[in-house]
């Protein structure tokens, strides 16, 4: 098994990556998580996942690396997922990627 983190930005990380695999399920299952068009209103949500998945005593000593790096680890994971929406879906969020 593998060893557990001590510090609380490496315990916080952890977490995320477990939370993602969620999102990797989905895709496997062909499922897809709808994004919103809004860049911005993307950003919040996904920060606003993030700050969620963390525990209340961590969120003081979490630095703003930390949760920038897991909100790219989420969008990640999210984006990836976006390859099996609809095409109409994926042009109303405004994802210009070729899957």
């Amino acid at each position: 098994m593998a060893e557990m983190p001590k510090d609380p930005q490496g315990i916080f990380l952890d977490r995320i990556e477990r939370r993602v695999k969620t999102f990797a399920t989905l895709l496997e299952a062909g499922l897809g998580v709808y994004l919103a068009p809004d860049e911005q209103q993307r950003a919040r949500a996904i920060e606003q996942f993030v700050r969620l998945t963390a525990r209340k005593s961590e969120v003081p000593l979490l630095s703003t690396a930390t949760l920038a790096r897991a909100c790219e680890i989420v969008r990640t994971h999210l984006e990836a997922t976006q390859k099996v929406l609809p095409h109409d879906v994926q042009y109303r969020n405004r994802v210009r990627k070729s899957w």
